[in-house]
């Protein structure tokens, strides 16, 4: 996966941001170093890495009474592998012990950190990047892995990669070798080129920030062992849509009858044109057309415990279901409903408007937002980029040469403004640019706003800590 700038200072911010999606769905198989025991990952939904999925260690040479391998306990979460990417798990000898780590962390919570441990299935211990590696993110970059794929081949096709002719052995060595597992010592390569060797049966470093000039000799041979992974297609069933085996009825015909109220389904000619009530609802549904509810949030018109009541006790059909698999997890309930009579509909619909307005009159004047500060001025989107930003994106900011590069519909910092500062919502940061007619006339919106925040910040950075005045002295108050 190439890393631009806009995907870097998505995750060098350090919160959580989007994942990154797949049509193909990993199962990775694991081994020991001593080959006893095998840890078997399995996903069941479409983005990673996550915890949506189940892990399997068994004895490799025991079986259980029905002739299938035995198992040694199983874990309520997968640990994503794809080839390629900078993913990597590892089991010990005696099958107790997992280490799964990872350069990039898409979610918060404990067990969505770069490094995660565990002993008899068992969450542990945790690390952040700046931990495992023993890196100040301030004052230097940090990834857990070193990555030199892009700068190593001259051809790449899907399946055979050539090495360019003036490749060293150590390059390929890094390229193939960045972190494995030897006999249950776990060796780390970060981006500095410093190794690090952890004891995977005692969860802590045997030795750490070891110069790689003066152990590559010592390590140069080892071959990595890694996870085999194999896939399976995706079928991207809506939730919405699955049908009850009884009488062949969709998701959504049910609830509609259920809260007798008229399913809108996103293609509709009036999804847009009346308010309406939303369900959110995400879960597992197994072979046996049993679904597990994960989260349900219903409007409050809804009886959420009839909903409930009936998904529990209802049978679906799960012909969609990959046979690699037992489970899938189904997510996006599309659409909404509404009231079949349509003149309360549309009352609803004036009232949702009025309420619409009222909210976003008092967003306007909030110093907070979801918990996130909301910068007053253009020099407070400067001191708090500072307080947020690490080191690595204030360098690739202040030596770019192209702001609006940083300023992504799909992400980056820009993106990041946007969604956390109320501009895409209102706030008082967008009420003090659209005082100044920015956003609001030139035809770029919100976008503009985000560019400028950037571009003003990129000068900050260079040295001009006046280049906010500056700023508002030629787009004054006009208000």
């Amino acid at each position: 996966m190439k890393t631009s700038f806009l995907f870097l200072l998505i995750n060098i911010v350090n919160i959580s941001f989007s994942q990154i999606s797949t049509s193909i769905i990993p199962i990775s198989k694991t081994y020991s170093s001593n080959s006893e025991f095998e840890l078997n990952s399995i996903s069941y939904d479409n983005e990673f890495p996550n915890l949506k999925g189940e892990s399997f260690v068994y004895y490799t040479e025991e079986t259980d009474s029905l002739g299938g391998k035995k198992i040694l306990y199983k874990i309520n979460r997968s640990f994503d592998i794809y080839d390629g990417y900078p993913f990597f798990l590892a089991i010990s000898n005696d099958g107790r012990k997992i280490i799964y780590i990872k350069n990039e962390v898409y979610y918060k919570g404990e067990e969505h950190k770069n490094v995660t441990y565990y002993v008899d299935g068992k969450l542990i211990k945790t690390y952040t990047t700046e931990e495992f590696i023993d890196c100040n993110k301030d004052h230097e970059k940090c990834e857990i892995f070193f990555n030199n794929q892009y700068t190593t081949y001259k051809n790449e096709g899907a399946t055979t990669r050539e090495f360019k002719d003036d490749i060293t052995e150590k390059d390929k060595f890094l390229n193939k070798n960045f972190v494995f597992n030897k006999n249950d010592t776990i060796y780390v390569i970060d981006n500095r080129k410093k190794i690090h060797l952890f004891d995977l049966n005692k969860n802590e470093f045997i030795k750490r920030k070891i110069d790689l000039d003066s152990i590559y000799p010592k390590i140069k041979n080892i071959e990595a062992v890694k996870s085999k992974v194999s896939y399976y297609n995706y079928p991207y069933k809506y939730i919405i849509d699955i049908e009850d085996s009884n009488n062949n009825k969709k998701l959504s015909e049910t609830i509609s009858e259920i809260s007798k109220l008229k399913f809108i389904p996103i293609h509709d000619s009036t999804f847009g044109k009346y308010k309406l009530h939303r369900i959110e609802l995400t879960g597992y549904i197994d072979k046996n057309g049993k679904l597990e509810i994960d989260f349900i949030k219903c409007d409050k018109i809804f009886d959420e415990n009839k909903i409930k009541d009936y998904l529990k006790t209802a049978t679906f059909k799960t012909d969609f279901i990959p046979k690699e698999v037992d489970k899938i997890y189904l997510t996006s309930f599309f659409g909404g409903y509404r009231n079949y009579d349509d003149k309360i509909a549309e009352q609803e619909t004036i009232k949702e408007k009025e309420d619409r307005l009222e909210k976003y009159k008092k967003r306007l004047t909030l110093d907070k937002i979801d918990d996130i500060y909301i910068p007053k001025n253009l020099y407070e989107c400067f001191t708090e980029l500072d307080k947020t930003l690490n080191f690595e994106s204030k360098k690739q900011l202040k030596e770019s040469k192209d702001a609006w590069q940083f300023n992504s519909h799909m992400g980056g910092l820009g993106m990041w403004i946007r969604n956390n500062w109320g501009i895409n919502g209102g706030s008082r940061l967008s009420k003090y640019f659209h005082n100044r007619e920015v956003g609001t006339k030139r035809g770029f919106g919100n976008d503009e706003i985000s560019g400028i925040i950037i571009e003003q910040y990129i000068k900050w950075l260079k040295g001009d800590k006046e280049s906010w005045v500056k700023w508002e002295k030629e787009n004054p108050n006009k208000n």
